[in-house]
């Protein structure tokens, strides 16, 4: 193995690296020497205490910027004052954000545009920071009289500085006059413009730049002087501006952010020079730096955003940038930031960080203080079961109510605001979801205006999706969290731990009762695989799958769409296709292409913390059958199907490039790799609704403008020869709702997505309003294309081979140990109960001859477990096996002769006439006969717990005979082996099923024993806690 030599570049970096860290911990260590945290951490808190002269500060230090905006202007002869002070508070923000000084790197990249070439940018920043420091070292001499220094060292400093003066006039002058200095080739041509802009400034320019440079860095001592009238230290208005322009000349270059330790250092040394004692020194000098970084952080930011087409300057974004005409690649770095992004976008953990974000704000005043971080921590450990709750209950849509009244049950109790935490939680919020988010990344990524926040502000307050702008979900989410924490840290006690875990306790059971009754509108999910198939013959020779992202159907129709309507006309449509919970894109996207629930591809957000969908994907099914496939699209679908699938495109571009970047890229791929199927993400309207509005008319245009974009990609296809023998299918992974185009807790809008197939195989002008899925997909293009459907896919086929509507009625026999009675049962089955009935018996893992016997009194099928693994998995069995054989209705019976087999026509009448889906025939409703009295008060008492549970008064929630329609047949899980009655009323209920019971007869058991135990009383409730924790 060949080791590389160190280079120079690489020991300069272990040079400036070393520097770097030892400067930081001599810093350190000097503030611990001379400074004890408390006096630090009240020297911060006084500053928060002190708005007036924190307000000056913040005017002053602005204004200091704005002059020397102006003094640019002068220079350059041209551009925006505006401008340019919003690229030098910007230069401030990356100065303190990187160990170098890249604000003065970027500073002329950012200053170029209109009228202002990078030469003249960079130039003119030469010249004006030659002046700053001119006019530093100016200020700093000619105030050293009135510092404490001896005549001796003031002389002996007043060298140095006039030196560094007298070379800055000397190289303005030979620079101008052109006269001969041998220079490195490479560095010629930038001499020749730095000459020609000497040359070409005037005599009048340097002085009227110099004359208005010195107000404001004598303007930039606000910061130590109102740092120190707040600290109590008594320091002149000369003596501030002595310091302050002694230390920015120590900034010239540094080696950490915003140079710390340097900073802190200089400032002291001058400090002590003026009169002030070590320990203060070092106090203002770090509590005026931390200051800085807050400004710079802050109002630097907010002013940063002021530079127009501040992305497109930057040499370093316009890499990352794609055009409609280049179709970059999402580099690894928009990999990696879209992920860290979706950390803060999506809702769940955007509460776990913003929470803690601001509890260590409000904790900075207290830094010192080690009973408070005591306090602190422990507040922590309490609040994290409610921070739990929160994050596992969505609380979607109406259910958000729920959270101010959590709130308001909070404020009632504990009887305590702190108006300041309040004012950040609140503050904060808008700032991120407003001003970084829909204002700045929106300009940044897809070049929306920075007044984008004029419209923002009023779609985050009726924003419903599971984002972090939902403001109706998040504001009182993290005003409990924080106002709870804070009260817990000022009167931390057992007493007060225990009145806080019992509020948590009844917001966390208000939590799952509140989603049980109410989250029903769901679309249930199909559990049937899929059921047609076709590994033969490929019906089309090539599947081409656009996907419009965030298309709604109905504001589809509204749009004028020529070339959609034209393959509407051609082929087929479905107007009922409706997208999975919860509808985010990365969600959809893994059902639509591996046919699979979220639950079983594991995609159940934008955030991704495991990478990959955990089942066979279209992808993988084609590859295994010697085909390509390939999907064009943004990097976040790379965490679902991976790098050698996914062909990106940067979403660092403007959103009236994005789509026609795609549809490049789509071009590309076809060419290059020619692949059976391509699925072609356009990202537009998705994108306009999120920055506009789904109700705004820009959505509207910006479908139309996608109609023409598909129109040219499906044109190019066409002349090249990629449409022959093609089917072509136009869908959307989901809607959009109100507010930011909100999508994800299935609002109306967002529920039903379009759904156009045309080409081969598909007839024409035909249109189907029966509800269907997104994960039909998968199952369509498999079909197509001749190859197994993905293995988990549940979805079924759509446009071709239809199936009727028609199969069997499923009677389903759990059977344990039940030879004896099992004959008699099956004996009474009624085989023609509106319709053709069929018999499944599952045998448990009996001992005796139960499934012998089963087949002998002609059950059509049996299933037998290896083992009794409990009358839940039985029942889960016999629901795969009814599924299997297409049964249009199950029912599902005890075989223990308790029941009669004759009343199933009672059960199946309400299914029949569409007024219910599940049906439950209770014993209690008729006249049980035989009943002990112990089995009847445990029926009730379990009842009454399942009525409480369900939000619904039921009657005879252990039943064992119970319907099904197809659509609950369909959907019914159980996930409790042991028992399944009251777990599968759960799972049905919180799905929208419609439920109803009807009167049955009953009678005690003659033979056999019942499977109830002791065990029963502490199994079934384990069960019904881990069905409500997972639902």
């Amino acid at each position: 193995m060949s080791l590389r030599r160190p280079t120079l570049s690489d020991s300069l970096h272990s040079w400036r690296l070393s520097l770097a860290v030892g400067l930081v911990v001599v810093s350190a260590a000097a503030v611990v020497a001379f400074v004890s945290p408390n006096e630090l951490a009240d020297g911060v808190k006084r500053c928060f205490q002190s708005p007036g002269w924190m307000a000056t500060f913040v005017g002053l230090y602005t204004l200091a910027f704005a002059l020397r905006a102006l003094a640019w202007r002068v220079l350059l002869g041209v551009g925006s004052i505006w401008s340019l002070h919003g690229v030098l508070q910007a230069s401030l923000v990356l100065n303190h954000a990187l160990p170098v000084k890249a604000g003065e790197v970027a500073r002329p990249l950012m200053a170029r545009g209109p009228g202002i070439s990078l030469g003249a940018a960079t130039t003119s920043s030469v010249v004006a920071r030659v002046i700053d420091v001119c006019v530093l070292a100016s200020l700093a001499v000619l105030l050293l009289p009135f510092s404490n220094l001896g005549a001796g060292d003031s002389l002996r400093m007043v060298g140095p500085a006039l030196l560094l003066v007298s070379s800055g006039a000397l190289a303005i002058m030979v620079l101008r006059s052109g006269a001969g200095v041998p220079i490195p080739a490479p560095a010629k041509a930038i001499l020749e413009d730095l000459r020609q802009a000497f040359r070409t400034t005037s005599t009048r320019q340097y002085m009227l730049a110099a004359a208005i440079t010195l107000p404001s860095w004598a303007l930039e001592a606000s910061a130590v002087y109102a740092t120190a009238r707040v600290l109590g230290v008594d320091l002149p208005v000369h003596a501030a501006i002595g310091v302050s322009a002694f230390t920015i000349l120590f900034q010239v270059f540094h080696f950490t952010p915003g140079g710390i330790g340097i900073y802190e250092g200089s400032m002291s040394a001058a400090l002590v020079s003026y009169g002030v004692d070590l320990d203060s020194a070092v106090v203002l000098a770090t509590t005026t730096h931390a200051l800085k970084f807050a400004y710079a952080f802050t109002v630097g930011v907010l002013f940063s955003v002021t530079i127009p087409g501040v992305a497109s300057r930057l040499s370093p974004l316009a890499r990352l940038r794609g055009s409609a005409s280049t179709a970059k690649d999402a580099s690894r770095f928009e990999v990696i930031a879209a992920r860290a992004w979706n950390v803060l976008n999506e809702g769940k953990p955007f509460t776990l960080v913003f929470v803690g974000g601001v509890l260590l704000a409000l904790a900075i005043p207290h830094a010192g203080d080690a009973g408070y971080w005591a306090r602190w921590s422990l507040g922590i450990l309490c609040i994290a079961p409610l921070a739990l709750v929160f994050f596992r209950f969505d609380f979607p849509l109406r259910l958000r109510t729920a959270l101010w009244g959590a709130l308001g049950l909070f404020l009632l109790v504990f009887q305590f605001v702190d108006l300041g935490a309040v004012a950040l939680v609140v503050g904060a919020y808008f700032v991120f979801t407003v001003g970084l988010w829909g204002s700045i990344y929106y300009h940044l990524r897809i070049g929306m205006p920075l007044t984008n926040f004029t419209r923002f502000w009023r779609l985050v307050l009726e924003n419903p999706d599971p984002t972090s702008g939902n403001f109706l979900e998040q504001i009182p989410k993290c005003l409990v969290l924080v106002l709870g924490h804070q009260w817990l840290v000022q009167s931390m006690g057992v007493g007060s731990a225990a009145a806080w875990l019992l509020y948590t306790a009844i917001v966390g059971v208000s939590a799952i009762l509140l989603h049980q009754w109410f989250f029903t509108w769901l679309p249930a999910q199909s559990l049937v695989p899929t059921r047609l198939r076709n590994e033969g013959e490929a019906i089309a020779r090539r599947v081409i799958v656009i996907v419009i992202d965030g298309c709604r159907a109905d504001r589809l129709r509204e749009a004028s769409t020529p070339f959609i309507d034209g393959l509407r006309a051609r082929g087929t449509e479905y107007t009922n296709l409706r997208t999975v919970y919860p509808a985010r894109t990365v969600t959809c996207f893994s059902s639509m292409l591996t046919g699979a629930t979220p639950q079983r591809h594991g995609m159940q957000s934008n955030f991704v913390p495991s990478l990959g969908v955990k089942c066979e994907s279209l992808f993988d099914v084609l590859t295994e059958q010697g085909k390509t496939g390939r999907l064009v699209g943004i990097a976040h679908l790379v965490d679902a199907f991976g790098h050698d699938t996914v062909e990106t495109v940067t979403a660092v571009t403007h959103n009236d490039e994005i789509d026609a970047a795609l549809s490049l890229r789509g071009q590309q791929v076809m060419e290059a790799e020619n692949p059976d199927l391509l699925v072609l993400q356009l990202l537009s309207v998705d994108q306009t609704g999120h920055a506009r509005g789904s109700y705004n008319g820009e959505y509207l245009e910006k479908i139309e403008e996608t109609d023409r974009t598909i129109a040219a990609f499906m044109g190019w296809c066409v002349e090249r020869g990629y449409l022959e023998d093609a089917t072509v299918i136009v869908t959307a992974d989901h809607g959009q709702g109100i507010g930011i185009g909100g999508h994800g807790h299935m609002s109306p809008s967002e529920i039903v997505v379009p759904c156009i197939l045309a080409g081969a195989g598909i007839a024409s002008g035909a249109s189907h309003d029966e509800p269907r899925s997104i994960t039909d997909i998968a199952a369509t293009v498999a079909y197509l294309l001749g190859v197994p459907p993905p293995s988990a896919s549940v979805g079924q086929v759509l446009a071709v081979g239809v199936e009727a509507d028609e199969g069997p009625i499923a009677v389903i026999i759990p059977a344990y140990n039940e030879s004896e009675n099992l004959p008699g049962v099956l004996a009474r089955v009624p085989r023609h109960a509106g319709g053709d009935v069929r018999v499944i018996v599952v045998d448990d893992g009996s001992t005796d001859s139960t499934a012998a016997s089963a087949r002998q009194a002609g059950a059509d099928v049996v299933v037998e477990h290896g083992s009794n693994r409990g009358l839940g998995a039985a029942l889960r069995t016999g629901l795969e096996a009814a599924r299997a054989m297409n049964a249009t209705a199950a029912v599902y019976l005890d075989a223990d002769g308790e029941y009669d087999p004759a009343e199933m026509r009672d059960l199946l009448e309400p299914i029949e006439r569409g007024e219910a889906d599940y049906v439950i025939g209770s014993r209690y409703l008729g006249h049980p006969q035989g009943q002990l009295w112990h089995r009847r008060i445990a029926n009730r008492c379990f009842t009454l717990l399942l009525s409480v549970l369900a939000g619904r008064r039921l009657t005879d929630g252990q039943s064992g005979y119970r319907a099904f329609s197809r659509r609950a047949l369909e959907s019914a899980e159980i996930i409790h082996d042991y028992n399944y009655a009251q777990v599968l009323t759960l799972d049905l209920l919180r799905k929208g099923m419609r439920y109803c019971e009807v009167p049955i007869s009953y009678r005690r058991r003659e033979k056999g024993s019942s499977f109830i135990r002791a065990e029963y009383l502490w199994r079934v409730p384990l069960g019904i806690t881990r069905e409500l924790l997972s639902s």
